[in-house]
């Protein structure tokens, strides 16, 4: 094996089923007592509001007053921002759905303080009214359930006291190509009151570990802001949840983006990060059915609830092994060196990389051209920055051209790949409680033909179709973010065709 060069690169470190044949009946809700995370060092607090009357509505009709808009602020890069998305009343006592990175964010965009502005008017922008907190939340799903737990001074709420308009779930399960659906929300475009928008059942599509309705695919033009908003049928009952964002095409491009963070690391927010969506269509939602067990998991205040656990890796079988190591032997060929910046080196039977700096990845090549293999390699957290990563790429074939396979020390994990210096997300950085704390990594991953597929300590992360790199070398790596101080060693290295 001849060892590649050391690399040195600047990158972003950026979904569980539940099936059932009815409709569960939503129980009584207690009081969830649980404080939000306040940023009132940061911002004071706002003026209290005045009741708000929002006008009810009869069995039947449009569910207008059941709309509300989220407002959220978060920390993003050290600093306040503000964005929203739609959400929907699903009981008089406050409970409201909306979508998880609305009320959650993401490993970039943490949200902090949600404010509910209710609808009052079809002709009036929405009001705001009460403070939220999250009492359940699944990112796979991108489904989150809120409740109204505080006015605008951050007084506590009695949920008995609040009588709110909500709308009745209906069932997604049974809805039929054709079926005329209705969209009620605050887009991020197109003024500043409720908008309305029709379609129909144009499609559904399938994912391991939701079945076969996994999203209802609609033919209604929905922007973005509506995210987290009230999908209902022709009898005005909720059957889903706007939540998959892309232009509508094949390609899933964005239609509207701008870079919003410090994704690449490199000290600057410019043309370089990636695109964070900021607008763009939503073109499928995710089916009520499968919000029911978040919804009764916050109603009865239980732990947080997820849909499914990651399931058992079924990867392919490796053949004839190309190259192993054991880093017991210190001639094996990798490289050891030490700088300011970051050391690489064998110790005790394993081989290290320490990273001393914030912002950085290094990774290791193995010097190899291969189309199909499966690597192997066994990963320990030795000193952690708390939000450092780690993890392999394959078919490396220059700076600017590679997949890589990720787990981050604040339990989230990706795929993205690199292609001619622009990166893309095949599986954005996705939370798992796998993670928390991780400090031993058995990595699986497999690149053959289109298909990538990633396991770490025996549960399948992900798995997805790409042709855009065919062949090229494999490697490991660590890396930091926010934070340096961050060592990581390998051991067991193993690369195999299929």
């Amino acid at each position: 094996m001849i060892i590649g060069s050391l690399i040195l690169i600047v990158v972003l470190c950026v979904s569980c089923g539940y099936l059932f044949t009815s409709v569960p009946e939503i129980l009584d809700s207690p009081t969830i007592t649980s404080l939000p995370q306040q940023i009132q060092e940061l911002k004071d607090l706002p003026t209290p509001a005045l009741k708000v009357e929002v006008p009810a509505f009869a069995d039947g009709e449009l569910p207008v007053g059941a709309a509300v808009q989220i407002l959220v602020e978060g920390i993003v890069e050290g600093f306040i921002e503000e964005w929203s998305g739609s959400g929907t009343i699903i009981s008089p006592d406050g409970l409201i759905l909306t979508n998880a990175h609305v009320a959650v964010g993401d490993r970039f965009y943490r949200a902090d303080r949600l404010t509910v502005a209710l609808t009052v008017a079809e002709d009036k922008p929405p009001v705001p009214a009460y403070l939220a907190e999250v009492v359940q939340a699944d990112p796979s799903l991108d489904i989150a359930v809120l409740r109204i737990a505080y006015d605008l001074s951050w007084q506590r709420i009695n949920p008995t006291d609040l009588d709110l308009p909500y709308v009745q779930l209906g069932d997604s399960d049974v809805l039929r190509l054709g079926d005329p659906i209705t969209i009620l929300g605050y887009p991020g475009i197109g003024g500043e009151t409720i908008t309305l928008t029709r379609g129909e059942v144009s499609g559904f599509t399938a994912e391991a570990g939701y079945g076969n309705r996994a999203f209802i695919k609609t033919s209604a033009t929905i922007a973005g802001g509506n995210s987290g908003g009230l999908a209902t049928d022709e009898n005005n009952k909720l059957i889903g949840i706007p939540s998959q964002v892309g232009a509508g095409e094949v390609s899933g491009d964005i239609v509207d983006c701008r870079p919003l963070a410090d994704t690449n690391r490199d000290g600057y927010i410019n043309q370089y990060d990636i695109c964070v969506p900021t607008g763009g269509f939503i073109n499928a939602l995710r089916p009520i059915n499968l919000a029911i067990p978040l919804i009764n998991a916050a109603i009865q205040g239980q732990e947080p609830y997820t849909a499914v656990e990651l399931p058992e890796a079924d990867l392919p079988a490796g053949g004839e092994v190309i190259y192993q190591d054991d880093f017991s032997d210190e001639g094996s060929g990798w490289p050891q060196e030490n700088y300011y910046d970051a050391s690489y080196y064998y110790q005790n039977g394993r081989y290290y990389i320490k990273m001393s700096n914030e912002n950085q990845y290094r990774w290791i090549t193995g010097g190899e051209n291969l189309e199909d293999m499966i690597i192997q390699i066994d990963a320990r957290v030795e000193q952690s920055s708390g939000d450092g990563n780690f993890g392999v790429v394959c078919r490396y074939r220059d700076d600017s051209n590679l997949y890589m396979f990720e787990i981050t020390q604040d339990a989230y994990y990706s795929i993205y790949k690199l292609v001619n210096a622009k990166w893309y997300p095949l599986i954005e950085y996705t939370y798992s409680d796998m993670l928390v704390n991780l400090k031993e990594a058995k990595f699986n991953v497999a690149c053959i033909g289109d298909t990538l597929r990633f396991a770490v300590n025996g549960k399948l992360m992900g798995e997805v179709s790409d042709q855009s790199i065919k062949a090229g070398d494999y490697g490991f790596f660590t890396g930091t973010y926010n934070s340096g101080g961050n060592v990581v060693s390998f051991d067991n290295l193993i690369i195999s065709r299929p």
